[in-house]
C-alpha cells in the first residue's frame, strides 16, 4: 500500500465535510481499514487515466460485489447501525403495506409480491406475519436483492423467525431476468435513494452554467475536479430546469446539485420485467420532493448525504465502502420518467398521508388500549409519530404508487 493512499480515509471535500461540521466520525475497526483501503487501491489504479464519474465512484463504493458497502454487507440496519428506516422504526409502517395487499387482494390482483432491496429482512419479516394472522399470505414472496451477502443475512433472518410453511414461499433473484412475474405487488422501500448520482454545479435554472463534478486522485486523497457539462448533464439541467414551476432566486455563486443518470433505464428494465397479463402495483417509498424544492438555490451543497454509526454528514470521500451514500429523490422526475416507459402513475403524496389513508390509525388506538403499561402506550405512540409527523418521516418520506396492466 503506497502510504500516501491512506490519507484518502480521512474526510476531504468541495464543500462541508465532516471536520467542517464540527463532527468526529469514529474510526473504523482494523479490519474494515484494511478493506477500505483495499477499494481505494483499485479506485486509485482506475484513475490514474483520469478523473471517474462521481455515479461511477458511488456505483463501486456502494456496490462492489466484496468491498462495497451494500454489495459486501457492511450495511448495518437498525439501532445499533448506521440509519434506520421504517420498517425497524415501527411495525405500524407494515402495516400500511398489510392495508394495501388485502386492497389489492379484493380488487383481484395476482397473490404475489415482490419486494426490491430487502436490507436486513424485518419488512418482510413482519408483512409476512401479518398476511398470515389474516389468512392473506402471498402465494410467492420474491426478493431482488444483488448482494450475496444482504441475502444471506436476509435469508437467515427469515427462516429463523417464520414458520416453514412461510418460508417455502420465499425467493430470492438477483436480476430482472429471473423473475417470471404473473401480477401483483411490487415494494421498493428506500431503493431509489441509494442509487448512483452525477454531481455538478451551476446557478439554479440556468442550464448553460453547469459543470460535472468528477472524482480524481491528486496523490494523497481522492478530490473533485470540475469539468464542462456533457450530453448527458446538459440534457439533465434543460430537464430540470423546465419541471421547476416558480422563479429561482439566483444565488450568488454556484451551487452543487445531484441527479440520477439510470432513473430512466432502471424503470425501463422493471417495466419490460413486469410486463404480465395480470395487474401490477408498485410502491416506492423514499426520502425526497418536487423538483423546486430538491433544487433550491439555498441548497448550496446539493442533497448528498452520508452516513456512518448514524452520523450523517456531506464527505462522500472519506471511508470508501464503510458508509452509505444517499441523495433526496426528485419525484417529479420520477413521474415524468415512469409515464414515460409506460406505467401509469396513481399518485405520490408524503408517508403521513399515506398511513393516514390506511386502518393504521385504528391500529394504533387498539394496540393503545390494549395496553396497561404506561410506558409501552408511549412507546407505541412514540413510534406512530415518528412516522407521521413533519419534523420526522411524516412529509420528508414520501410514496408514489405505479400501475402497470389491468
Amino acid at each position: 500500500m503506497n502510504r500516501d493512499t491512506r490519507h484518502s480515509i480521512q474526510p476531504t471535500g468541495p464543500g462541508k465535510h465532516a471536520g467542517e461540521q464540527g463532527l468526529e466520525l469514529p474510526a473504523p475497526s482494523a479490519a474494515d481499514q484494511a478493506k477500505s483501503l483495499e477499494l481505494i487501491e483499485q479506485l486509485v489504479e482506475r484513475m490514474r487515466a483520469g478523473p471517474i464519474p462521481f455515479a461511477d465512484y458511488m456505483a463501486t463504493v456502494l456496490y462492489h460485489p466484496t468491498l462495497g458497502y451494500y454489495g459486501s454487507g457492511q450495511v448495518a440496519f437498525g439501532p445499533g447501525g448506521d440509519f434506520i428506516t421504517a420498517p425497524e422504526r415501527s411495525g405500524f409502517f407494515t402495516d400500511g403495506l398489510a392495508y394495501e395487499w388485502q386492497q389489492a387482494q379484493a380488487s383481484g390482483l395476482a397473490g404475489e409480491i415482490l419486494e426490491i432491496g430487502a436490507g436486513s429482512g424485518r419488512l418482510a419479516i413482519d408483512l409476512l406475519e401479518r398476511l398470515a394472522a389474516a389468512d392473506a399470505l402471498p402465494e410467492r414472496y420474491t426478493i431482488l436483492e444483488i448482494s450475496p451477502a444482504l441475502a444471506e443475512r436476509q435469508a437467515e433472518n427469515l427462516r429463523a423467525a417464520l414458520p416453514p410453511a412461510v418460508v417455502e414461499r420465499l425467493r430470492w433473484i438477483t436480476s430482472w431476468s429471473e423473475l417470471a412475474w404473473p401480477g401483483g405487488m411490487v415494494i421498493a422501500n428506500e431503493v431509489l435513494d441509494a442509487m448512483p448520482v452525477e454531481r455538478f454545479r451551476w446557478w439554479p435554472g440556468r442550464p448553460e452554467t453547469a459543470e460535472r463534478l468528477l472524482v480524481g486522485f491528486d496523490g494523497q486523497r481522492f478530490a473533485w475536479e470540475e469539468r464542462p457539462a456533457d450530453e448527458g448533464l446538459r440534457a439533465a439541467a434543460e430537464a430540470i430546469t423546465a419541471r421547476i414551476e416558480r422563479p429561482i432566486v439566483t444565488p450568488r455563486e454556484t451551487v452543487l446539485a445531484e441527479y440520477n443518470p439510470d432513473l430512466a433505464g432502471w424503470l425501463g428494465e422493471m417495466r419490460a420485467a413486469l410486463a404480465a397479463d395480470g395487474e401490477t402495483w408498485i410502491y416506492l417509498f423514499d426520502y425526497g420532493s418536487h423538483t423546486a424544492d430538491i433544487y433550491r438555490a439555498d441548497r448550496d451543497e446539493g442533497t448528498l448525504k452520508c452516513h456512518y454509526r448514524h452520523l450523517a454528514h456531506e464527505d462522500p470521500l472519506v471511508y470508501p465502502g464503510l458508509q452509505d451514500i444517499t441523495a433526496w429523490v426528485d419525484f417529479q422526475a420520477v413521474e415524468e420518467t415512469a409515464r414515460a416507459v409506460g406505467f401509469e402513475v396513481d399518485g405520490e403524496r408524503s408517508q403521513a398521508q399515506w398511513l393516514l389513508g390506511t386502518d393504521v390509525p385504528q391500529r394504533v388506538e387498539r394496540e393503545l388500549q390494549a395496553r396497561d403499561s404506561m410506558a409501552d402506550q408511549a412507546r407505541l405512540a412514540q413510534e406512530f409519530r415518528e412516522l407521521v409527523m413533519p419534523t420526522e418521516m411524516g412529509e420528508r418520506f414520501r410514496v408514489m404508487r405505479l400501475r402497470l396492466g389491468g
